[in-house]
C-alpha cells in the first residue's frame, strides 16, 4: 500500500471518529443549554413565589403541559433536590444562590463545550482540505 494511501485511510478514520465526537459534544451543548432554560425557569418561579402571599392559588407544572391548582402553604423554604431522590429544604435566598452557583457552572461547562465543539469543527475542516489535496 503506497505511503499516500495509507495516510488518506488513516485521515477518513480520523475523520470518522472526530464526526462521531462531534455530535456528542452537539448534544452536550443541547442539554447545557436546556439545563440553563430550566435553572432561568427556577429562578423565575421563585421571584413569583415571594410576591405571593401565604393561601393564594398558583398553577404548579406536573409535566407535559399539564398543572394543578395549589395553595401556597409557605413560602420561606423550598425543597432542592440533590440528585438519587434526595432533597434538602433550603430558604428562598439560599436556593437563589445555590441556582446561581448551578448555573455558573453550566455556563463554564457550555463555554469549554462550545470551545471543544469549535476545535472539533476546525480539525475536521482541515482533514478534508488535506483529503481533497490528495486526490
Amino acid at each position: 500500500m503506497s505511503e499516500a494511501r495509507h495516510e488518506r485511510e488513516e485521515l477518513a478514520a480520523e475523520y470518522g471518529a472526530l464526526a462521531q465526537l462531534l455530535e456528542d459534544v452537539r448534544r452536550r451543548v443541547d442539554l447545557l443549554n436546556t439545563t440553563l432554560a430550566e435553572l432561568a425557569a427556577a429562578k423565575s418561579a421563585l421571584e413569583e413565589i415571594s410576591s405571593l402571599n401565604e393561601g393564594e392559588e398558583l398553577l404548579v407544572p406536573v409535566g407535559a403541559g399539564v398543572y394543578v391548582r395549589a395553595r401556597l402553604a409557605g413560602k420561606d423554604k423550598v425543597l432542592v433536590t440533590l440528585g438519587a431522590n434526595v432533597m434538602v429544604e433550603k430558604s428562598l435566598d439560599d436556593t437563589r444562590k445555590y441556582l446561581e452557583e448551578r448555573e455558573q457552572k453550566v455556563r463554564d461547562a457550555l463555554q469549554r463545550s462550545v470551545a471543544d465543539y469549535q476545535a472539533l469543527v476546525s480539525r475536521l475542516r482541515e482533514i478534508e482540505q488535506r483529503l481533497r489535496a490528495s486526490r
